[in-house]
């Protein structure tokens, strides 16, 4: 596998500073950040991280009216970016806001001005004795109106809105009430005073303009601050899921366990010494302590109280009346004492495994941090409020990172010890368990590690498929839709999406689908010589050679039995043959896993089973498929063979599980055993002849296109349109079977036999 080298950068700083450090190595784009294990204290949140989530409160009224753009970062501290930005924002934010309120207001006012239009034109009469009102109820029209004749109010609506005429005494009441109800209420001198619709309108408009004018004048601060904000974003994101505490976090966590483990030790050290005694005892049965006293396991002289002291079973024990330090013995365990041991027993049992869980835990915590930590000195004291990040990057990257550290020191001299505190170390040893994948490979060929990535990205030591996959996923595609005129569309389609369609943004999709056409026309040309459904002959089209498949004959022999186990017959040799490489693959994979014992023992009798039982296979369909080339072959003894083969892996597995018997870490024998067993017999007998479909595909494909040319002649002139949906229908449903039944084989068939798939793809940050 064409892999690029990688090496593994740790650097420590100040918390405070680590943010910078991210950013700096961020804009080099060169760099992977490993996240940070479960096990080990993340550190306190970095104020220039909280400084930077204001930008987002000022942008989320700001991006209403903008569409932002990303602009390139300056390389200088996050903090004085988002300082400035933050300042210059703040007054770009009033300004708007200031506009906003504006034009809310102005358009209430027009709605308003609107509403009351048809009542200034009214020019209700005014009278000592009665009080006008103009309601504006929206839509509590109906409640507005039966409340105002409740106080035997006149009303009368003009357009949406309410002239309302009712004496003086009940005014006071009605406006209140129909407020409440809320209804807008104006007197007729507050009507008189609106602006009218046109005034208000022209107002808004200017307001408008004069807001859009105001954000285009900063458009480059927003974009600038747009910019930074997600940068930001993905500044925290990395310190949250990477940054490690070197610190008191980290100390607090190791002194929790050793605490703990100290205090165990002291309880199984007390359980044991009152073990002994009680075994000491247990030929009484029983022992009836005195009223008033206490049995005391190894107490601290001198005793002050009353006491008798002796050694029993070489341990100190005192009958204590009072009080005396030590150990006390329960006293129902000397009341039963065979069931006080038993109680003992199951407690010491029961610390002796917390103990155990509770060393390993701390053994691995100590793993973690000499792996993770740039210090691994446990002086957290000394490490107070510095965290640290581990990185990867290619190997001809690492003076980008060099570059980058100098830049971030460069501008942060001004800062408390940031030239004392800061350190990093870079290795070129990466663990493979810990190593990101990057793979390169020419095109067309990368494309395709899109469909191997959709199954799992390899690891370093082990066998990509993703050449396999350019080879394999075309030619299955194109064996299941050859045809000529099909897989033109389909070529068509992968030069619209490389070029023009979606703005190039599939152009990785548009090569794989413009190549797996080209390979449906290469079948559809040479293999089964048809286009839309005809056959070459039909045209008139003469070829220098005859169809390599002859699946579909001429005149009224639609479906040829010769054509069909032919294509059978190539199918079931095709599957066999890439199960067999799977298997062997396998048997590398592990090698390469450093698992050579496995290998020998276990995988490759695997291998033995499964061609063993291929030949089993291939022997009774010897006469249905014509594989007379293969007689010399199929005669060989392989069923003693496969007996041979199981025996060979039986026999390592055994040996095997007594190797790594005491071995906390071994392989899973058993599991490869089995499972080796199940998938290279079940591979031979079900694997292989799903290799079928490649041509049941083909023959539903042919059929259904001859069909619709049948229908379309019938038709006569009007058939060209049912020709031209059928089709389309055909290329559109069989391209979609196609692809699904072509992954599956992939997937399934060839690489669930070897390929594993747990690696981590490679991915810098990049902020812009």
């Amino acid at each position: 596998m064409p892999l690029e080298r990688v090496v593994e950068f740790r650097i420590a700083t100040q918390v405070d500073l680590l943010p910078e450090v991210i950013y700096f190595i961020g804009k080099t784009g060169a760099a992977m950040f490993e996240e940070r294990p479960e096990k080990l204290p993340r550190p306190r949140d970095p104020a220039v991280l909280q400084k930077a989530k204001k930008i987002d409160e000022f942008l989320s009224q700001l991006l209403l009216y903008a569409s932002p753009q990303q602009v390139a970062l300056p390389l200088t501290t996050l903090e004085s970016q988002i300082d400035s930005v933050l300042e210059r924002l703040e007054a770009l934010y009033k300004e708007v806001s200031y506009y906003t309120r504006l034009i809310d207001e102005l358009r209430i006012k027009l709605a308003v001005s609107r509403d009351i239009a048809g009542v200034k034109t009214a020019a209700p009469p005014r009278t000592e004795a009665l009080e006008v009102f103009v309601a504006l109820p929206g839509r509590a029209v109906k409640e507005a109106v039966e409340l105002a004749k409740s106080l035997k109010a006149t009303v009368a609506q003009q357009g949406n809105a309410l002239l309302v005429a009712v004496e003086r005494r009940n005014a006071p009441q009605l406006r209140n009430a129909l407020e409440k109800l809320g209804v807008r209420v104006f007197s007729l001198q507050e009507v008189a005073d609106i602006e009218p619709p046109n005034v208000l309108e022209e107002r808004l408009r200017r307001a408008e303009e004069e807001l859009k004018e105001s954000v285009e004048r900063q458009k480059d601060l927003i974009n600038y601050a747009y910019t930074l904000r997600n940068a930001a974003a993905a500044v925290a994101e990395t310190f949250n899921k990477s940054a490690i505490d070197e610190g008191m976090e980290t100390g607090r966590l190791f002194e929790s366990y050793e605490k703990e483990i100290k205090k165990l030790e002291e309880q199984l050290t007390n359980l044991s010494k009152i073990r002994k005694v009680l075994e000491a005892l247990s030929e009484r049965g029983r022992l009836k302590l005195p009223e008033g006293f206490k049995l005391v396991v190894d107490p601290e002289t001198p005793i002050t109280a009353p006491h008798v002291l002796q050694e029993i079973n070489g341990v100190k024990v005192a009958l204590v009346r009072g009080e005396a330090r030590g150990v006390e013995v329960p006293p129902e365990y000397l009341s039963d004492i065979k069931t006080g041991r038993e109680l003992v027993e199951n407690a010491i049992k029961s610390l002796e495994a917390s103990l155990q869980r509770l060393r390993k835990e701390l053994e691995m915590l100590e793993k973690l941090y000499r792996e993770y930590s740039i210090y691994g000195d446990g002086r957290w004291e000394e490490h107070k409020d510095v965290a640290s990040v581990m990185l990867y990057v290619l190997e001809k990257d690492v003076k980008k990172i060099d570059d980058a550290l100098a830049e971030f020191v460069k501008h942060n001299l001004g800062k408390l010890d940031v030239v004392r505190r800061t350190r990093y170390k870079y290795f070129d040893a990466v663990p493979v368990e810990r190593r990101p994948t990057l793979e390169k490979y020419p095109t067309p060929i990368r494309q395709f590690t899109k469909i191997v990535y959709m199954y799992g990205v390899p690891k370093p030591n082990e066998i990509s498929p993703v050449p396999l996959v350019a080879l394999l996923f075309p030619v299955f595609f194109g064996w299941m839709y050859g045809d000529l005129g099909h897989g033109s569309l389909l070529f068509l389609l992968g030069l619209l999406l490389m070029k023009k369609l979606y703005g190039g943004k599939y152009r990785d999709w548009g090569i794989i689908w413009a190549l797996t056409g080209l390979v449906s026309m290469f079948f559809g040309a040479f293999v089964y010589q048809e286009v839309f459904g005809f056959g070459f002959k039909e045209l008139g089209i003469k070829m220098p050679i005859p169809p390599i498949l002859h699946l579909f004959g001429e005149g009224h022999e639609l479906v040829t039995t010769e054509g069909v186990m032919a294509g059978i017959k190539a199918a079931f040799i095709l599957g066999f043959l890439l199960i067999l490489l799977a298997f062997l693959s396998k048997f590398i994979n592990t090698l390469l896993k450093g698992e050579p014992d496995v290998a020998v023992a276990v995988v490759l009798p695997q291998v033995m089973l499964f061609f063993s039982l291929g030949m089993v296979f291939f022997s009774l369909m010897k006469d249905a498929l014509h594989l007379e080339f293969m007689a010399p072959l199929l005669q060989l003894p392989w069923l003693y063979i496969f007996v041979g083969a199981f025996m060979w892996s039986a026999a390592g597995a055994f040996a095997l599980r007594a190797k790594y018997k005491h071995h906390e870490e071994a392989p899973p024998i058993t599991e490869e055993f089995i499972m080796g067993f199940v998938e290279s017999s079940l591979g031979a007998l079900a694997n292989i002849p799903s290799f079928a479909r490649l041509v049941i595909l083909i023959l539903i494909h042919g059929i259904l296109a001859k069909l619709v040319n049948s229908v379309a002649i019938a038709l006569g002139p009007a058939g060209i349109l049912f020709a031209v949906f059928g089709h389309s229908l055909i290329a559109a449903a069989e391209g979609l079977f196609s692809m699904v039944q072509s992954l599956r084989l992939v997937f399934y068939e060839t690489l669930s036999k070897f390929y594993e798939g747990r690696g981590r793809l490679f991915t810098p940050l990049a902020l812009p």
